[in-house]
């Protein structure tokens, strides 16, 4: 991904591409430190990861047994984590660091299609790059919550009676306050919402919308 996204934005400032739609309608999340470089080359300004990265325990106690990775998790728990005087022990990095955007990031207008498959690392993108000038978030609420959620390591756990495999999120993430409330996802810039028409004909509603407003705008000038 890090080549991908080099080579990429290289190549849209090569060509002078000015409008760069962005699909993260069916991105369920993934990896934080991808998250944070996409939007490194998205956001024009520095920005936080989390306001609280915390869990319970260093470890897995034992519960190890019946979880996958086990003492690697372990092991990577007690290295990123340090306890706290509210009795957690918190990622501190991701807490305090204040990422800088690259230096030759994109700079056209940026389209972020969302909606209620969005969830996880990509709401952390959402939330870094919100209200900036040149972004705008179109289409609808995201299933991840605006103010949180749970993950940065995520392994799968063997229930032992039944062997039922489920994920186990083992840090709770509290995102930057940038006006969130509990209970909701991030608020598109531009809402629009499903369409049976769309639905019974095959075309995507939300892609037409947005390069509507592209033509719109290029006709403009």
């Amino acid at each position: 991904m890090r080549t991908f996204f080099r080579r990429s934005f290289k190549q849209l400032r090569k060509q002078n591409i000015q409008n760069l739609i962005i699909d993260i309608r069916g991105n369920g999340g993934g990896r934080v430190g991808m998250s944070t470089l996409l939007s490194k080359y998205i956001s024009k300004l520095p920005f936080k990861v989390a306001d609280t990265v915390s869990t319970q325990s260093k470890g897995l106690g034992s519960f190890r047994k019946y979880i996958s990775g086990g003492i690697f998790n372990d092991v990577q728990m007690a290295f990123m984590a340090g306890k706290k005087k509210d009795g957690l022990f918190h990622i501190k990095r991701l807490e305090h660091h204040i990422y800088q955007p690259k230096k030759n990031n994109y700079d056209g207008k940026v389209y972020v299609l969302i909606g209620g498959n969005t969830f996880s690392a990509s709401i952390l993108f959402c939330n870094a790059i919100k209200g900036q000038p040149h972004v705008k978030l179109v289409g609808e609420e995201t299933g991840g919550g605006a103010y949180g959620n749970s993950g940065i390591m995520i392994p799968n756990i063997s229930l032992p009676n039944t062997h039922i495999r489920v994920r186990l999120p083992l840090y709770k993430l509290v995102q930057p306050n940038n006006g969130q409330v509990k209970g909701v996802g991030v608020l598109p810039d531009i809402s629009v919402p499903a369409s049976y028409d769309a639905l019974v004909k095959g075309y995507d509603k939300k892609m037409v919308f947005v390069k509507q407003i592209i033509a719109a705008d290029f006709l403009k000038h």
